[in-house]
């Protein structure tokens, strides 16, 4: 296997400010004001998946699982400038 970079930076074409976010299997998040708060978001990230056991679909569901549109209050991004 080889390890995908997660981390990257745009430029913001409205504000001229380089903006960071890191990528996961569900979607990108951010933006983040800088490399250091996105690699913290993403471990955050990384570590609430761990914790919830989701594997990002990659196990075929069991025939208890129930699918839930439940907002995960554990872990909501917050713009850290």
């Amino acid at each position: 296997m080889f390890e995908a970079e997660r981390i990257y930076s745009q430029r913001n074409p409205k504000t001229g400010m380089t903006e960071w976010f890191f990528y996961a299997r569900e979607c990108s998040f951010g933006p983040f004001s800088n490399e250091k708060i996105a690699k913290e978001e993403l471990d955050n990230f990384i570590r609430h998946c761990v914790k919830n056991q989701a594997d990002g679909g990659r196990k075929p569901a069991s025939k208890t699982s129930k699918l839930s549109l439940e907002p995960m209050h554990e872990f909501v991004f917050k713009r850290r400038d």
